[in-house]
């Protein structure tokens, strides 16, 4: 944790000083800029920290922030909100092109890999309840919408769907799968996730 502030300290910085003045736009767009640094090492606290200190209008015209709302708190262990937030998120994908343009986001490529997210959350869910169906029915949906270079989406996607396959004792099939969505995020760096999955 010391070594991402060392490296990140003045984002950190910003995104406090952003929501002391209550500029929650700035403070939202820094936040979702420092997504995938948090996401890798695994500064799900702080991150979820910042999201609670967003009043909720600013996730209305912001899906992809919305989406790893949900997905930061299901990391915290938290279901309450989960499948709200994904809700909102994935309004954004019914609506026609012509309105997209209202949609607020810092990068283009998280917004379209984003009905690909909210299947993966979908799945992480389906998974926290016991219900093995539709972890495996929104895992595979995830490996069919999202790109074999995705190594995020991909990852977690072989990944849940592997432990979808164990907890049903199809167990060949299982490791397969999950050394597959391991070697995904080992190539992203994801090395905790990648211990923590070992284990």
């Amino acid at each position: 944790a010391s070594e991402w502030y060392e490296q990140n300290g003045s984002v950190a910085e910003a995104i406090h000083h952003a929501l002391t003045a209550r500029d929650f736009d700035r403070a939202a767009e820094l936040i979702e800029r420092a997504m995938p640094t948090m996401r890798q090492s695994r500064q799900e606290a702080t991150f979820l920290r910042w999201l609670q200190a967003l009043p909720d209008e600013v996730f209305q015209h912001r899906p992809v922030l919305n989406v790893h709302y949900a997905g930061t708190l299901l990391l915290n262990g938290q279901l309450d909100g989960v499948e709200s937030r994904l809700r909102d998120a994935e309004r954004w994908l019914a609506t026609p092109e012509d309105r997209r343009d209202r949609a607020v986001f810092v990068d283009e490529e998280e917004f379209q890999r984003l009905p690909g997210s909210v299947a993966m959350y979908q799945a992480a869910i389906a998974l926290a309840q016991g219900d093995v169906v539709n972890t495996m029915k929104h895992a595979r949906q995830v490996l069919e919408l999202s790109r074999e270079n995705d190594d995020f989406l991909q990852g977690a996607a072989s990944s849940l769907l592997g432990l979808a396959l164990w907890t049903s004792s199809d167990l060949e099939n299982a490791y397969q799968i999950y050394s597959h969505g391991m070697a995904h995020l080992q190539r992203m760096g994801f090395i905790s996730d990648v211990i923590g999955g070992s284990v």
